[in-house]
């Protein structure tokens, strides 16, 4: 049996091997390889959503506390195949960072002397020369969970699986509260294959509700925007050619735009190129969030986003949207804000102090995570008091068209 990596020692260890590990005495094995599975756009394979991120950590945590396992020492089992092996590494990490409030670094740390991990590629079609790495989806995570976008202890998991789904609008904070990724609307409520679209008139009364006062479309017409603007919400247009990178103009405008609207809806043909790479220039410049890692965190928040030559774009835009925001800071003389905590300068701008308050008090109580059963396809407890059900919960498919979309389903996970 491959050595395993010991992540919390005497009691938490992580085992990549080309055959299951056999019984032993005092021990629990878990395998999520078929449970918690990658939905690809195209030749694209991880990182692993926010829900399966959220799964994953709360229902590890509740089994480490389980007094039935307090002997017991815990492995997380994992196949050699390649796609398999990083994303089960990256659920570790996660729960690293998450739960037991490690840097990225010291997460990635335990890995770093392992056989190579593979790169995370796009959504897209042909080769990839961006590496994202795993790395930077853990930084990625690790500045999202900081600036208090996301929390293991007040994460809405039905939420999140219930609007990422096609018929019910395929949409995904990429900042919670500020930044919203999204398909682009249909003109009528039903596709070509009549399936359940959402039309300007659906997503207008969820914006009011969620705080959204305008949308920013990134591809061709498709919709009379006056839909919206009929609706109260003001709605502008930034095109350019889909897998391209915009120009700095554009750029420009949509940073402008962010910063004196409340909240933005962003969308292009699928919500997930063009949206994330200019959500990305907001981000660098308003959070100093590295390009590569956030690359890593809004492929964690909707997969796929972000594709070729934006990619390489982003990273080149950096050290540019690090001087604008500069800039930005000398114009409003607000240079005090630098000294701030990423958590304080969010709600100095934004106001959230509920959120806030939610998340200080969920850190002090350390709140259980709901009732569930554990996740395992595969699972050996020798001499276990227990033997726990099999619970197969995919993730909900978000295709580029929506065709073939099911109809949306609870998680079970979610209390």
């Amino acid at each position: 049996m491959t050595s395993a990596v010991e992540i919390i020692p005497g009691k938490l260890y992580w085992i990549s091997d080309k055959t299951p590990p056999k019984n032993q005495v005092n021990s629990y094995y878990f395998c999520i390889d078929n449970e918690l599975v990658y939905q690809p756009f195209c030749s694209d394979f991880g990182p692993l959503n926010l829900g399966m991120t959220y799964k994953f950590c709360v229902e590890l945590e509740r089994l480490l506390k389980n007094q039935l396992y307090s002997t017991y020492k815990i492995y997380h089992y994992t196949s050699l195949i390649p796609q398999k092996r990083v994303n089960a590494a990256y659920l570790m990490g996660a729960f690293q960072i998450a739960i037991l409030e490690k840097t990225a670094e010291q997460a990635w740390r335990v890995f770093e002397n392992l056989p190579h991990f593979v790169d995370f590629r796009d959504a897209g079609y042909g080769g990839c020369t961006y590496k994202c790495t795993l790395l930077h989806v853990l930084k990625g995570l690790e500045i999202g969970i900081n600036i208090g976008w996301f929390n293991v202890r007040t994460f809405n998991l039905r939420d999140y699986e219930f609007y990422e789904k096609v018929e019910n609008g395929d949409w995904n904070w990429a900042i919670p509260g500020k930044m919203l990724a999204f398909a682009c609307p249909s003109p009528s409520s039903t596709d070509s294959e009549g399936f359940r679209v959402w039309t300007p008139e659906d997503y207008a009364p969820l914006f009011h509700q969620l705080g959204i006062t305008a949308v920013v479309r990134l591809n061709n017409i498709t919709y009379d925007a006056e839909r919206f603007r009929r609706l109260g919400i003001r709605h502008y247009d930034l095109y350019f050619l889909d897998g391209s990178v915009p120009s700095e103009s554009i750029v420009q405008e949509f940073l402008s735009i962010a910063e004196r609207e409340k909240g933005l809806a962003v969308h292009c043909k699928a919500g997930l190129g063009r949206t994330g790479t200019l959500i990305g220039c907001y981000a660098m410049k308003h959070y100093n969030f590295p390009a590569a890692d956030f690359i890593g965190w809004v492929r964690l928040c909707r997969p796929g986003s972000v594709l070729g030559p934006q990619q390489q774009f982003l990273i080149e835009m950096e050290s540019k949207c690090k001087r604008w925001r500069d800039e930005y800071m000398d114009r409003n003389k607000s240079r005090e804000d630098l000294s701030m905590s990423p958590q304080e300068k969010y709600i100095s701008v934004y106001g959230d102090t509920g959120q806030a308050e939610r998340l200080v008090s969920a850190k002090k109580q350390n709140q259980s995570a709901p009732n569930s059963p554990f996740l395992s396809s595969y699972r050996t407890a020798s001499n276990g008091p227990v033997k726990g059900n099999i619970t197969n919960t995919k993730s909900p498919s978000r295709n580029l068209t929506p065709g073939s979309v099911k109809q949306a389903a609870r998680s079970p996970f979610h209390k």
